[in-house]
Order: structure tokens, then sequence, then C-alpha cells
């Protein structure tokens, strides 16, 4: 068993009260514990450790840990703990389990960032679908549009080609009746000539003149 050791009084009753740990309650701790060290951060659990062994090895003097500490004098003498592997263990379980809150709060904190960073990403893709969106309504109607003027100039372009086709038959049909009925009055005015209203003009015109009979001379003229 380590020898006893000297602390300052203060330091000892500050163990007792749980106040918060200074270099020299540190240090304390430490010897009190065998470690090598206490780590701020679990001192605590440490001075919880430490008061329990004090209560039961030194019964007197924890009644002056809310009293006055002056009849003790200045400094205390105390030895370590006998066998400290009980409350090392649970030491270094709560070193570990700081240690692994420390590595969890670094984690969240990254994930944290990596969930603001898609938080981020999906508000820029959903702004983007967005834009596509409008774009896309935009060149839909545009195609729209298109189509139905494609779709007015088509009709018309039927309606022209159904009225060539149109001429294109009724042409050749008038063609057909006008050379039909051309030949009628070419006929008509040949036999309206010899039978008409206009006057014959006779025979073969007369050696020494050169007329034909005289039409004039036809009481019915």
């Amino acid at each position: 068993m380590a020898e006893a050791k000297v602390f300052p009084m203060n330091t000892f009753v500050s163990v007792l009260r749980g106040q918060a740990a200074d270099a020299s309650q540190l240090e304390m701790l430490a010897y009190l514990l065998q470690v090598e060290a206490v780590d701020a951060a679990v001192a605590p659990v440490a001075q919880a450790l430490c008061k329990a062994y004090i209560y039961e090895t030194e019964p007197a003097l924890t009644k002056y840990a809310e009293g006055d500490i002056a009849k003790l004098g200045n400094q205390i003498k105390i030895a370590p703990m006998a066998d400290a592997a009980v409350a090392q263990a649970v030491l270094e379980s709560m070193v570990t389990m700081k240690d692994e809150n420390a590595a969890a709060k670094v984690e969240l904190a990254q994930l944290k960032d990596a969930v603001a960073a898609k938080d981020k990403e999906v508000a820029d893709i959903k702004a983007k679908l967005k834009t596509f969106e409008a774009a896309s309504a935009g060149a839909e109607k545009a195609i729209l549009s298109s189509n139905t003027k494609i779709d007015e100039h088509i009709k018309k372009l039927n309606d022209l080609l159904a009225e060539v086709e149109k001429v294109k038959k009724e042409g050749v049909v008038v063609a057909g009746v006008a050379g039909a009925e051309g030949a009628a009055p070419a006929g008509d005015a040949a036999a309206s000539g010899a039978s008409g209203d206009a006057p014959s003009t006779g025979g073969e015109p007369e050696a020494d003149f050169g007329f034909g009979s005289n039409p004039f001379a036809d009481s019915d003229w």
C-alpha cells in the first residue's frame, strides 16, 4: 500500500463538499484512486468514489465537511485506496463514455452538416425542377400553338388541293362540251348561209365584168 500523503485541508474539504475541481483537488483524487491523472470532465465521479472511501476509512473527518475546518488544521494526511481496482474500472468506464460521447457529438455535428447540405441540395433541385416545369409548360404551349398553325396550314393545303382536283375534273368536262357544241354552230352557220336572210350571189361571175348576178335585182331584197 502506498504511503499516506499530506494535502491542504481546503482541498480535502472541497472533495467532501463536491466543489469544482481545481488542480490541487484533481491531484488528490488521482492519488487516492491510484491513477495517473483524473480528467476534469469525470471529476464528479472521482469525487463520489473518494468520498465513499473517506467515509469508510475516516468517519470522524466527515463531520467537518459542512462545519468548521479550522479545528482540523491546515493540512491532512491521508492514505490512498488499498484496493482501487473497482474504483479505477468505474472511472475508466466513465472516461470511455466521455470519449464516446464527445465522438458522438462530433459525429452528430457532421451528420447535421450533411443533412443541411442535403437539404440545400434538395432545395436547389426543387428550384431547378420548378424552373424546368415552367420552361416545359411554355414549350408545350408553344408546341400546341405550332401544331394548331400546322393543322390550319394543312387544312388550307388540303382545301387548295381539292379545288385543284375539282378544277382539273371540271375543266376536262367543259372542254369536251365546248368541242361537241362548237361543231354544231359551224354546221349551222353553213346551213344558214345557204338558206338564211342574206341574199344569194347567184352563179359564176360574168366573164365580161367580174361579178356574178346582181343580188340586189331580186325583188325579195
